[in-house]
């Protein structure tokens, strides 16, 4: 029985030791900010098929859609930062993360969009969200041991000249790793992992961040490598709650 189940901890490590084969990414692109994502991607995984559309420029949200439905995708990207992102199928992108892929999601339409934006944070475990508008302001990691937090030093961000900047969550089932308060308070979290324990929803742009591509790298490689189950200091962070 135990070498039963040592075989299938050794099968499950092989399965996630190899590199993902297809990542589709939404986002948007203007004034120099937008692409940080993909130079992460291609750091990462030089061999990954990464097919990135953009809805600013060029309103490639049929592009998009018709990818979501043709898959399969190791991991599904949406960053929303800069144009109506209505026109995204929100229902399809529900139902791939509900029947178990693996998603990144930030908008900046968490309140205001109509094509089911907020349904999905729902169900990625935020109950709730306030736009942050105006300048610049501060951001802290919350859980510094995470691995999205690793070898980070600078969680400043440019203001890229948007109306609705960023967003604050208020947490249900996820687990934030940031947040805009300088310790863990209930309505501040930013950077979370979604209720799938893989997942990550997002109330903080890293388009714009100063290390965008350094955090990018960070996040991709947790939702592709790390542990559902890995939670280091969350116990303490849900408390103050």
């Amino acid at each position: 029985m135990k070498f039963v189940a040592c075989l299938t901890l050794l099968l499950a490590a092989a399965a996630f030791s190899q590199d993902p084969s297809n990542i589709l990414i939404y986002m948007d692109v203007s004034g120099g900010y937008g692409e940080a994502v993909v130079t992460a991607c291609n750091n990462l995984w030089p061999s990954c098929n990464v097919y990135p559309a953009t809805g600013q420029p060029g309103a490639m949200y049929t592009q998009f859609n018709d990818a979501l439905a043709t898959g399969p995708w190791d991991i599904v990207v949406v960053e929303s930062w800069y144009a109506d992102c209505d026109g995204l199928d929100w229902a399809g992108i529900s139902s791939y993360y509900n029947g178990g892929g693996t998603l990144y999601v930030s908008t900046w339409e968490w309140t205001g969009g109509s094509s089911g934006q907020g349904v999905l944070g729902n169900d990625m475990g935020v109950s709730a969200y306030s736009n942050i508008q105006g300048g610049v302001i501060p951001h802290y990691a919350w859980d510094t041991g995470h691995p999205i937090c690793d070898g980070i030093s600078d969680w400043g961000w440019a203001d890229p000249g948007l109306g609705i900047l960023n967003c604050r969550f208020t947490v249900d089932s996820a687990t934030p790793i940031t947040g805009w308060t300088s310790s863990p308070s209930a309505g501040q979290a930013a950077l979370c992992v979604a209720e799938d324990g893989k997942s990550i929803i997002s109330g903080f742009t890293l388009a714009y961040a100063n290390e965008g591509v350094a955090i990018w790298e960070n996040v991709l490689d947790f939702m592709w490598t790390g542990s559902p189950l890995e939670r280091t200091t969350w116990g303490e962070i849900k408390s103050s709650f």
